[in-house]
């Protein structure tokens, strides 16, 4: 059997290792736009920050393919294919067939389409070469503009404040990471922003970025006003990289819609990663997470579906987990009350940074926010995951008094 994986992160990797380990006779072929061995992207931000050395950035031995009898086609780009020729297209003209296909083609950084966005000094940080141009450029006393408040920016924004660069954040709205915080946890982030030295810029939509001499100075913004900024760097959200499947009807630029097996079509190509539209495990409905740990295992899923088992995905639970400075934060399920129906609980200590946020919906935890203790964050998500009545607890949750220690006995 041979077949050919498109990426070369995450989802494309635990796929191609759970196949040879399901599969020890398979031809796997890994295709890669990039010329570098695999690497983990959310540690870019990282390095960046100076918080780790390059050599954590490598997530495999210089001998990895070797080891595991892969064939690496790096620096090449999936531009086709054809479900029945079986075939995949690359840039430079070779045609690869397969007997199963995994697109692992991962997600690209928007670009807001305004004036200027091409100049010089510009950047998303998505790939190690976006980075290593970026890096090229940093100098001290750098004026850096963050265009974007979601997690990708924040995380940008702490890393080049803890490097000494005097930087803005650019959010379009009243808050940081309005998709997943409510104000108040919102209001401990922004004190923990301000309090690494992040400029906060609220309400502030680019209109154009302005330039002298070939270089970018500084973000304009609807409102007339200007940021200065000798680097903008944009991150505002990703689109899937599915354009290669147009041509075989099977693109979306919303995500590629799979079934329970991670199939996005014929029986013979499957999908995870980033350019996945998988289902909401608590709405049943697709939706779109570029989240590593879910990218891991829809790719070992849809591994094992290729070498033949049969494997159900049963879609993720959105989570995530971030610190900035001490103030630690985790949020998971539906943490917005969007329902008429919905309870929703919270306890502060502002003295201590604390906050709690359970949401309940028919009696279950559908929803929490942890910031400050965030240890007892995985029975929470655990309730969330398995829909746990919480009638059937021994101790509610809702109890200002609660503590996770009385559900383990």
């Amino acid at each position: 059997m041979r077949a050919v994986i498109i990426g070369n992160s995450a989802a494309g990797l635990a796929g191609a290792e759970t196949l040879r380990l399901l599969d020890p006779q398979a031809e796997i072929v890994i295709i890669s736009d990039e010329p570098y061995p695999p690497y983990c992207r959310p540690l870019l931000t990282y390095l960046l920050g100076g918080e780790i050395q390059e050599k954590a950035l490598w997530l495999k031995a210089q001998d990895y393919y070797q080891i595991w009898r892969f064939r690496a086609v790096l620096g090449r780009r999936a531009v086709q294919v054809d479900p029945a020729a079986r075939t995949v297209a690359l840039d430079s003209g070779e045609s690869l067939s397969y007997d199963r296909l995994l697109v692992a083609s991962g997600a690209r950084p928007l670009l807001p389409g305004i004036p200027g966005e091409n100049l010089p000094g510009v950047f998303t940080i998505r790939t190690l070469g976006e980075f290593q141009a970026m890096q090229q450029m940093l100098r001290p006393g750098l004026r850096v503009a963050v265009v974007g408040s979601g997690l990708v920016g924040i995380k940008t924004a702490q890393a080049l404040a803890q490097a000494g660069f005097n930087v803005t954040l650019v959010a379009r709205k009243a808050q940081v990471l309005s998709n997943l915080l409510d104000a108040t946890a919102a209001a401990l982030l922004h004190e923990a922003l301000q309090g690494i030295g992040v400029n906060l810029r609220f309400h502030a939509v680019p209109a154009a970025l302005s330039g002298q001499n070939g270089r970018v100075t500084g973000v304009v913004l609807t409102d007339g006003s200007e940021i200065p900024a000798d680097l903008v760097i944009f991150g505002i959200g990703v689109t899937p990289n599915t354009e290669f499947l147009e041509a075989a009807g099977l693109s979306d630029p919303r995500g590629l819609p799979v079934d329970g097996q991670l199939r996005i079509g014929p029986a013979d190509i499957f999908a995870a990663g980033d350019c996945v539209l998988p289902c909401d495990r608590l709405t049943g409905q697709p939706a779109y997470f570029a989240i590593w740990p879910a990218a891991v295992e829809q790719g070992r899923i849809a591994g094992a579906n290729m070498a033949g088992y049969e494997r159900t995905y049963g879609g993720l639970l959105a989570q995530n987990t971030f610190a900035v400075g001490p103030t630690r934060i985790i949020a998971g399920g539906r943490v917005r009350a969007d329902e008429p129906t919905s309870e929703v609980y919270v306890d502060h200590d502002a003295r201590q940074g604390r906050y709690r946020r359970l949401v309940i919906q028919d009696g279950r935890l559908v929803g929490v926010i942890l910031v400050g203790r965030v240890e007892d964050a995985g029975v929470y998500l655990s309730l969330i995951n398995n829909k746990t009545p919480l009638a059937s607890l021994p101790e509610d949750p809702r109890r200002p008094t609660f503590h996770v220690g009385r559900l383990l006995g």
